[in-house]
């Protein structure tokens, strides 16, 4: 299994990985909806950096999972 697959997996059989997953997409939303405006203000600056931090951290949070389910899966084999 490659790791989309793992991810496909993960996210139909693991409420937490899919909370995670969704977390990290709204995220994404809210980058993406300040990356339309031209001037970001101040305040928008500091939650355009604290959302990137948050969404490095999910990011690697599920890569985490993904790894640790195709470990297992590769021991089972």
């Amino acid at each position: 299994m490659d790791e989309d697959q793992i991810k496909e997996v993960l996210l139909c059989q693991d409420q937490s990985f899919r909370r995670l997953y969704e977390q990290h997409q709204e995220i994404e939303q809210s980058l993406s909806n300040l990356n339309e405006k031209n001037v970001l203000t101040s305040r928008e600056e500091m939650a355009e950096k604290e959302l990137k931090k948050r969404k490095l951290r999910l990011k690697d949070e599920l890569y985490r999972r993904i790894i640790e389910y195709k470990i297992k899966m590769e021991s089972h084999e």
